[in-house]
């Protein structure tokens, strides 16, 4: 049996993909492109390695839980959430394996053995589909189920340039904002906040309720911000915007979007974060 090792890497890297972002969907994990892209193309590697001399010592299960850590680490970084995020991609791969299952037993595909394994010979359309598949339910159906933790008091770092602050951030369940483009979760804090990140750009209350005409006047001048604009719905709100910038949190790059008034009021806290951990 022929095998070609570009096809099976560039499958393996595409499948593995999804069940990252799969993975990152459900855990509320910021799970950036770039990272998820290079997390994925190291276990197509492993996939072209599985059929070289050697393997049948690294498809043990030891080398399947190695590839597997390694890889939920370059996607999702060296923290505590990873091992939750490591669990979630292999429950979406357990969950895939039990699609192509069912596929098998519908579509009753010939058999092929190579390395002294048993294959199925689905098309790589059809295992893209069903990948594809799996990882959509999951963001729909799992979508969040990390982050019900309850709610408590954080203390969050940012950091945007030279601009540093330190902000006490609830952990609220009910805050789902999150980037549509990429799937991040997003934490809402209020203008005092964004006046310390972005010094000098004496931004108002009135500007901040007009985000689209405020993202225009800051973007040349804040470039390193990263601006955008965040969707949101709300009670009484059927459809509005939030300027957004990227900042840095500790080790990671997370999201920030201004809401037009204080988050916290007079409470004891200045930021809303969801159940996702940062």
């Amino acid at each position: 049996m022929t095998v070609y090792v570009d096809l099976l890497f560039g499958l393996n890297t595409a499948i593995n993909y999804l069940l990252l972002r799969g993975a990152a969907a459900v855990g509320g994990a910021p799970g950036r492109r770039g990272r998820l892209l290079g997390a994925a193309a190291v276990g197509g590697l492993y996939a072209v390695a599985t059929v070289l001399p050697l393997g049948p010592l690294l498809g043990a299960l030891p080398g399947q839980l190695a590839a597997a850590a390694l890889m939920a680490v370059l996607a999702f970084g060296w923290r505590r959430s990873t091992l939750r995020q490591g669990l979630y991609f292999l429950a979406l791969s357990f969950a895939l394996s039990g699609v192509v299952l069912l596929a098998v037993q519908w579509l009753e595909p010939s058999l092929r053995f190579l390395g002294g394994r048993t294959y199925y010979a689905l098309t790589t359309p059809a295992l893209l589909l069903l990948a594809g598949l799996s990882y959509g339910l999951a963001a729909l159906v799992l979508g969040g189920a990390g982050r019900h933790t309850g709610g408590d008091l954080v203390t969050l770092p940012l950091a945007l340039g030279e601009a540093r602050v330190t902000v006490r951030a609830l952990r609220d369940t009910g805050n789902t904002l999150r980037d549509p483009v990429s799937g991040e979760a997003v934490v809402v804090t209020g203008p005092e906040v964004l006046a310390q990140l972005l010094p000098g750009a004496a931004v108002t209350a009135a500007e901040l309720r007009d985000p689209a005409a405020l993202l225009a006047r800051l973007a040349p001048q804040f470039p390193r911000a990263k601006l955008r604009l965040i969707p949101f719905r709300a009670v009484g709100v059927e459809s509005g915007l939030l300027l957004a910038l990227r900042c840095r949190s500790g080790r990671r790059e997370i999201l920030v979007a201004v809401n037009p008034d204080p988050v916290g009021g007079s409470g004891p806290y200045e930021a809303l974060l969801g159940g996702a951990s940062v």
